[in-house]
């Protein structure tokens, strides 16, 4: 097994960078302060709570934690065509329709 890892550095990291006020988001999540500095103490945590955490703050942690794995690694989560893709896919349906139009504007002057 590979190295371990501390989500609540993660999560303090989020915290400080965004200025995070352990009373405020507390109240978000209906808990005790103590509770948000249980979850920045503990090297783990579960899901759902680093679930509730991502909805409150709007923040996917989860993604922060994936990219920690090697790329090699795979998920049955179906990838969405990446963005250079899709431009690419668009650019060609651009190329053809403006071929489409050409050969319309030809066939309507004659």
């Amino acid at each position: 097994m590979e190295k371990t890892i501390d989500i609540s550095k993660i999560i303090n990291a989020y915290f400080l960078k965004n200025r995070i006020r352990k009373a405020a988001l507390a109240r978000k999540l209906n808990k005790k302060s103590s509770y948000i500095g249980y979850l920045q103490k503990r090297p783990s945590i579960q899901t759902q709570s680093l679930w509730d955490l991502c909805h409150a703050l709007q923040y996917n942690f989860f993604q922060d934690l994936a990219l920690l794995l090697p790329k090699s690694y795979s998920t049955t989560v179906l990838e969405n065509d990446t963005k250079d893709e899709t431009i690419a896919q668009l650019q060609q349906e651009i190329k053809i329709l403006k071929a489409e139009k050409e050969v319309l504007l030809q066939v309507l002057k004659k």
